[in-house]
């Protein structure tokens, strides 16, 4: 907050005091003599039991503020003023003592918020020494000017509070205005300490290289602190204006109870996102699968209801964390992106199978875009019906590049065997038709016939 929306606020606190102060005229009431009251008429009536409402249950009565005694310092002035015979002398409605007990608290006011200002920039400036170094300074500049003006409020509420010539209603006004306002800055004087912890744990796993892995666990501790701190200070403030919590939450738990029922596929997909962020299944940016919905691609977002997968068609595909949830997930990216592919070859019987083993091997290792310290093996797998199953095996770096290898690889390996003379046969079937001699027979007088 700039200085000049401070100047603003400290003159609209101590202009809403004066306002207040001068439109107080102090009246009492006597009871007139006509006012006979008869013992007679009088009769007592036993009170009717009323109905319990849930509204009374909730809002509660406040307790009204006590009054003010008189302290030390404004006995002493009394004294003085009495004195000097100037205890009856009024200007604008207000005693001479109730404006020196003001001018007192505006000098409260003042000398607190100057000594609350230095303690402050000391604290945030021997703070600022003690954080690594690359942090928002603006941050923790930020911090300062809210915890100076909560220590404005809570002078202002201590020295508005013992001024007697209030009325229950200003001081209730007052100390409401004073509230809301504290809240307000309270939370934000904590969503910037967690955006502070939050900046140096991002720092901190930038520099152990696990901004990656951790990510998930800060974006969970962001909200959970944000969550828990809101519940806390909307609980405060409830209790403050006479909301009965405990009955309040009751009531809210039966309308919760309707709500949940209509929106559980929503409660079940924002739980699946917080176990998600947990358990760290997947991260952003690796590639995944999920299978029984077919879904597969790149991980771009993990939000509370729904994680972001865009596919290599460029198409970006939105499922909600209870079907991730509720399916087995292939990672391809974690925690090694290397992948190995493995195809199979038939070649014909008689073929050397040794030479065939070597001429496969030799040749997938030539490409470039297999892995050449990670095993390249065929193996004799299967006897088939018409050729020799052989299992050829690889690694590549990274899945992504599948498609593309296989191409290379299978195009390699078909040049090979053909320049090589090894024969990948295909099935073939012999089908040998027996006739009796009648049926011959028919079969060459139909053909006669036919001529």
């Amino acid at each position: 907050m700039s200085k000049k929306l401070q100047i603003l606020f400290f003159s609209f606190v101590l202009g809403l005091i004066l306002t207040s102060a001068c439109s107080i005229l102090v009246t009492t009431e006597t009871p007139t003599s006509n006012t006979i009251t008869s013992t007679a008429t009088l009769t007592q009536e036993t009170p009717e039991p009323k109905e319990t409402n849930i509204l009374e249950e909730i809002v509660v009565e406040r307790t009204p503020l006590p009054t003010a005694l008189p302290g030390p310092i404004q006995q002493e002035v009394e004294q003085a003023v009495a004195r000097a015979g100037l205890a009856r002398t009024q200007i604008l409605g207000l005693r001479i003592t109730d404006w020196i007990g003001l001018f007192l608290s505006v000098i409260y006011i003042i000398l607190g918020y100057l000594v609350g200002t230095f303690l402050v920039k000391s604290f945030i400036r021997q703070l600022s020494h003690q954080l690594p170094e690359g942090l928002d300074p603006t941050l923790l500049k930020r911090i300062g000017n809210d915890l100076r003006l909560i220590i404005l409020l809570i002078i202002a509420f201590f020295a508005t509070r013992g001024l007697s010539f209030l009325s229950a209603f200003i001081k209730t006004l007052l100390v409401d205005f004073y509230f809301i306002l504290g809240i307000f800055f309270a939370y934000r004087v904590t969503a910037l300490l967690i955006r502070l912890v939050e900046d140096w744990y991002h720092r901190k796993t930038i520099e152990e290289n696990q901004e990656e892995e951790l990510a998930p666990v800060i974006t969970l501790f962001v909200r959970s602190s944000k969550l828990i701190i809101s519940i806390i200070l909307i609980t405060i403030a409830l209790s403050h204006f006479g909301i009965n919590v405990t009955a309040f939450a009751a009531a809210l738990g039966i309308g919760g109870l309707a709500i949940s029922l209509a929106a559980r596929d929503t409660i079940a997909d924002a739980i699946a996102g917080f176990i998600i962020l947990v358990d760290r299944p997947f991260r952003i940016g690796d590639r995944i699968e999920i299978q029984e919905v077919g879904t597969w691609g790149d991980v771009m977002d993990i939000g509370l209801r729904t994680t972001r997968i865009r596919t290599r068609d460029n198409r970006m595909v939105i499922v909600p964390n209870s079907i991730i949830g509720s399916n087995q997930v292939i990672n391809y990216s974690y925690p090694d992106p290397q992948y190995r592919i493995e195809t199979h070859i038939g070649i014909g019987y008689g073929t050397n199978i040794e030479k065939a083993r070597k001429l496969m091997v030799d040749t997938v290792s030539e490409l470039d875009v297999v892995l050449k310290d990670k095993p390249i093996d065929a193996l004799y797998i299967e006897m088939g019906d018409s050729a020799m199953i052989f299992r050829v095996r690889w690694w590549i770096e990274s899945f992504a590049d599948t498609r593309r290898v296989v191409d290379q690889v299978h195009t390699a390996l078909q040049n090979a065997l053909d320049e090589a003379g090894i024969e990948s046969p295909f099935p073939t079937q012999s089908i040998n038709l027996q006739v009796n001699p009648q049926t011959a027979e028919w079969f060459s007088h139909s053909r006669r016939d036919d001529r």
